[in-house]
């Protein structure tokens, strides 16, 4: 028996007596586009990504294989509802559900977020305790995501939102004081400013965790594999122990490095 045989027959054998994983391949599924930087892709290839990353790292054992699925999110979801494709992770939040109704979250998260307001005003607000200190405000925000706290604002004539198609746009109104400000989550931000270099001297970051709360990013998992999400929860809860997590935010939001200059 050749050296590759001898490969495949101690793959075998581990999949079969495994008792933490299932011998699969696991359907990753990124959406194209529009997930910066939790998943990166260029023309229809996932190029990393802070999930993407960490997905690497939790799947790297032999007893699974990553099939990455690049696709726009209409066809995701399709793909998923119909029961085409199985054995699929992604990620979600609690906040969004996006995908409850066909997986499962791990239950264990992979990182908080919060929102920030990203402004140039002089007269800009020191800190938002609520919603009445941005009252009449401007704000930016990207079309066709969902901000329930400040649609529910906007209804009821406290301020106005402004759509726009990109970060970049985003940022530029901001920069030019076009907006009060514009408000995503704040890694999404900072991610896009390094990106664009677009910084400028007069920008700052106000949290707006009094208004938009706070809440965590978790991988999601077909419903019909739970060895599959026992297995990821143990692996997470060891990435955050070895700080590798914190390492991935850190590199695609230079964290680090904001924090340094800050003090």
């Amino acid at each position: 028996m050749g050296l590759f045989s001898n490969q495949i027959l101690s793959l075998f054998l581990v999949c079969l007596f495994s008792t933490n994983a299932l011998c699969a391949e696991v359907n990753y599924l990124v959406i194209e586009d529009i997930s910066r930087p939790f998943q990166i892709t260029e023309n229809n290839q996932s190029k990393g990504g802070i999930v993407s990353d960490i997905i690497d790292e939790v799947f790297k054992d032999p007893e699974y294989t990553i099939i990455r699925h690049v696709l726009p999110l209409k066809r995701l979801y399709k793909l998923v509802e119909s029961g085409e494709i199985k054995n699929w992770i992604a990620y979600d939040a609690k906040a969004w559900n996006s995908l409850s109704q066909w997986g499962n979250f791990v239950d264990e998260p992979l990182f908080p977020v919060n929102h920030a307001y990203l402004t140039c005003q002089k007269n800009a607000p020191l800190k938002i305790s609520s919603s009445k200190d941005i009252e009449t405000h401007n704000l930016a925000v990207i079309r066709n995501f969902n901000y329930p706290e400040l649609i529910q604002l906007q209804k009821t004539g406290k301020l106005n939102l402004t759509s726009v198609d990109s970060y970049q746009q985003g940022i530029s109104l901001a920069g030019l004081n076009r907006v009060d400000g514009f408000v995503e989550m704040e890694l999404r931000l900072r991610f896009n400013l390094q990106q664009e270099q677009l910084n400028k001297p007069c920008f700052q970051f106000i949290n707006m965790s009094q208004v938009i709360s706070d809440y965590a990013i978790y991988l999601t998992i077909d419903n019909n594999n739970n060895l599959l999400n026992r297995f990821a929860k143990q692996r997470i809860k060891k990435l955050k122990e070895i700080g590798f997590i914190d390492d991935v935010l850190d590199r695609y939001t230079q964290r680090k490095l904001v924090s340094s200059t800050a003090n």
